[in-house]
């Protein structure tokens, strides 16, 4: 059974999720907000409103994708940290490939925040780098549970796996993949410092694995702003500094994709004329890590190692990410080239990098 606004009252009755009498009142609203799956908004004036996910790709991987997902927000059930951290799940049907969740009053993603405010507020990434830590302090946990770890596959990112199957695996990405793989082979000390850092794999927490602006959503909260983080599909048992370095690589291809990279003017302009400076971000970042170390009880010799190795993984994204925005282009464009650029540098001067870009 799709889901569709014009069923969805049905089935939500059937479950016992709306009552006969709102939908005799007409006392709410159902809004599609489907994208990649079939998405709806259900607003009541009696109770929560609901948010409803429907997978479209009825394929066996779509499937253990969503009940990755659905474990994340049953975990979430039991424990206090990680249930400040996800929205709450109302019902999860695997054999309507669905789940639901509640949905949050006002709530909009940092990207749609962003754009209204036209700034970031140094609490904003405070707030946000102590939930990822109260998550991760908790995800620990989980990993050391055998019950979870069968959930989980335990994979590492294929673009810490070149030598061992990346290459291959980026052929199932279209052309970009391909052509990626052969900037890739090109640099052998690019693909020698991934290889690296994917040695350096850790498992150690439940990990988002798919953490970006989109994915985290903010509200007010009384007289102060809260988060939540969505779209667990990609969840795994793995490297929490994999999650740090999304946060930072989010802020560096918002830094990059702002600079007039195809105008024709030399590089070295590029960064003096950034629509989105790097500067105004660096209190953010910062304030972030401080919220994260502090949560995570990183202490002053472990936060700076810590510090460089997350942004490492921020480097690696960025060559993801390279991948992720062109999948529909199949071509590396100039803004591509750039990512890669500066996944390197930093791939090969951390230390330099974090001084560079948090002014730390």
């Amino acid at each position: 059974m799709n889901l569709t606004t014009a069923n969805l009252a049905y089935y939500l009755l059937a479950h016992g999720l709306i009552s006969s009498s709102s939908v005799v009142a007409g006392e709410f609203v159902v809004l599609d907000a489907s994208r990649r799956n079939r998405n709806f908004k259900v607003i009541t004036n009696t109770g929560p409103g609901l948010f409803i996910k429907q997978m479209r790709d009825t394929q066996p991987d779509a499937m253990l994708t969503l009940r990755r997902e659905a474990t994340c927000y049953e975990l979430s059930r039991e424990d206090e940290a990680l249930r400040r951290l996800m929205p709450r799940l109302l019902a999860y049907d695997p054999d309507r490939h669905l789940l639901i969740i509640e949905l949050l009053p006002d709530a909009e993603s940092l990207a749609e925040y962003h754009a209204r405010e036209r700034s970031w507020p140094a609490d904003v990434g405070r707030l946000l780098g102590e939930k990822l830590g109260f998550c991760h302090a908790r995800g620990a946990a989980v990993v050391d549970t055998e019950a979870m770890r069968q959930k989980f596959p335990r994979q590492i990112p294929v673009v810490l796996t070149w030598r061992d199957g990346g290459h291959a695996a980026l052929s199932q990405y279209g052309r970009i993949g391909p052509a990626l793989s052969a900037v890739i082979q090109q640099h052998p000390e690019f693909e020698a410092l991934l290889d690296a850092l994917g040695a350096e794999w850790r498992f150690d927490s439940l990990i988002h694995g798919d953490l970006k602006w989109d994915n985290v959503l903010v509200f007010p909260q009384s007289d102060r702003l809260d988060f939540r983080i969505v779209d667990w599909e990609l969840a795994d048992l793995g490297d929490a500094a994999w999650d740090v370095g999304a946060v930072l690589q989010s802020f560096l291809t918002m830094w990059i994709l702002s600079m007039p990279i195809g105008s024709g003017l030399p590089p070295e302009h590029f960064v003096a004329m950034a629509a989105q400076p790097i500067e105004p971000m660096r209190p953010v970042l910062r304030a972030f890590w401080r919220g994260y170390a502090s949560t995570r009880l990183l202490g002053d010799h472990e936060s700076r190692p810590e510090l460089e190795r997350s942004m490492r993984f921020a480097a690696a994204r960025l060559v993801w990410s390279a991948v992720e925005q062109r999948l529909y282009t199949g071509r590396l464009d100039a803004a591509a080239l750039a990512m890669l650029q500066v996944s390197l540098n930093v791939l090969k001067s951390p230390a330099q990098a974090v001084a560079d870009i948090l002014d730390a």
